[in-house]
């Protein structure tokens, strides 16, 4: 599971200081199915990316499947996320010039879990089966449609068979059809035991979820299980 405790985080700039976070607590059981809601600027992204080892923070306790994030140094950090979380960015973050199957394979170069060509070729394509892009593999990453490059990102999420999903606006650049699409593949992967969780701003996206939380100003001021 993961469990927050009076979580702080403080970004400092030329233009001065801005907390993100403002003790935050939080538990978060595993197979759960979230949303963080939230407007721009009130720390829903900070705080996935506290959760998923991108960023660090200033006080507080963070532990997610039995670590305490704040005793791991980067490498143990990096190693970490590698193997347990996957994440899935707006802007996709692929490679334009490399294939699907390139895009996919990248995670498991650092994979200490997934070893040999075979098994890294078997990772591969079952991921890209989960998500309908088998059949594309061979494709490179600039001749895809929206949709198609947000499945090619949680292939590339899922390639090590994580126990947790990040999604930060997962749906922001796509439209309505294909964003129903997306959230379809994230419940299916849900019901098969992982832990999902999704930041939005878009109420629609949020309610295929069965719990809802809402960031305000760096707090948590509602918490709605469904």
């Amino acid at each position: 599971m993961i469990k927050i405790e009076n979580l702080k985080k403080t970004y400092n700039s030329t233009i001065g200081e801005c907390k993100a976070l403002k003790g935050v607590d939080l538990e978060i059981n595993n197979g759960e199915f979230l949303a963080v809601m939230g407007k721009s600027g009130a720390g829903k992204s900070t705080l996935l990316h506290i959760i998923g080892c991108i960023d660090k923070f200033d006080s507080g306790s963070v532990i997610v499947d039995g670590l305490e994030l704040s005793k791991l140094n980067d490498k143990k950090m990096a190693v970490f996320r590698n193997k347990t979380i996957g994440i899935v960015l707006q802007d996709f973050a692929l490679i334009p010039e490399y294939t699907i199957y390139e895009n996919v394979s990248i995670p498991l170069l650092f994979s200490k879990s997934v070893k040999g060509k075979i098994k890294r070729k078997e990772a591969v394509e079952n991921a890209l089966k989960e998500v309908g892009m088998y059949e594309l593999r061979r494709k490179k990453i600039a001749a895809l449609s929206g949709g198609q490059k947000q499945r090619v990102a949680i292939a590339r999420a899922i390639v090590n068979d994580p126990a947790y999903i990040l999604a930060d606006e997962p749906t922001g650049a796509l439209d309505k059809e294909t964003s129903g699409q997306i959230m379809s593949l994230f419940s299916e992967l849900n019901a098969k035991g992982k832990t999902v969780i999704i930041i939005t701003h878009d109420v629609e996206i949020a309610s295929v979820c069965k719990r809802i939380i809402t960031i305000e100003d760096g707090r948590i001021i509602k918490d709605d299980k469904r």
